[in-house]
Formats: C-alpha cells, structure tokens, sequence
C-alpha cells in the first residue's frame, strides 16, 4: 500500500510542474479587426506584454488598406511615408478590397500604447488611426 501512495505522490507532483511549465509560455491572443473607409473596428486593442497575437485583418471597404502598429511613443505627422516613417514600424499588413488576411506577431515587450495606423495615402487624415495598448 505504501508503493501505491508514493507512486500517486509523485505523479501529482508531476503533474502540477507539468501544469506549472505550461504557464509559463508565452499567451495567446486572437484579434479581429475590421477595415473600411476609414476606420478600424475596434480602433482600440489591448494584449499581454510578449504575448503571441494573431490578427485576422477583415477589409470590407471599397480600397485596399494597411495596418501598420508603431513603435512606442512615435505619432506619425501625415502624410505617411516609408522615408520617414519607416525606421518606426513594428508590424506592417496590407489588405486588398474584400480580402482577410491573418497574422501572427509578438507584442512589445514594454508596457504601453501604440499607434496603429493605415498607411494608405489619406487614410491618416481620414481618421484611420487605432491604439494598441500592452499590459
């Protein structure tokens, strides 16, 4: 009797490191994200820091759209361009008209808000501009 107590021990014990190391990963999120003219839907979108995210991009307007997350702290003064904004993209993503396209990227690891915009000639101006917030 005493084996079959040790042996039952020692296997919740396993047990709960295996539940334990399996914590321990990094998260996952799911976001879905609807573009048209000119807005994201959300426009607001929180993660984990480090977190595994994977996007489906949903473009229903008429014009093909992009989602572009920048780093911390930097606010594009429009109009968008690769020159100048390019040193402080993060994630870039196009969508064609009618299209989905889904992604996968890991969140900043720091804690914060970021700017998510669409890099399409006008769409800043037009408003399409979102928030990505790390916790």
């Amino acid at each position: 009797m005493r084996g079959k107590v040790g042996s039952y021990r020692g296997f919740v014990v396993l047990a709960f490191a295996a539940l334990a190391l399996g914590a321990c990963g990094p998260k996952k999120v799911s976001l879905s994200i609807a573009m048209n003219e000119y807005k994201f839907e959300p426009a607001t979108w929180e993660v984990p820091a480090g977190a595994e995210v994977t996007v489906a991009l949903t473009n229903s307007g008429s014009v093909m759209h992009e989602w572009v997350l920048l780093n911390q702290g930097y606010t594009v003064t429009p109009p968008f361009s690769d020159d100048k904004d390019g040193a402080n993209i993060l994630v870039d993503q196009d969508v064609e008209a009618g299209q989905t396209s889904t992604f996968t990227f890991t969140a900043p690891t720091v804690a914060g808000s970021y700017e998510v915009v669409c890099g399409v000639a006008a769409h800043i101006e037009n408003g399409m501009v979102g928030t990505l917030v790390v916790r």
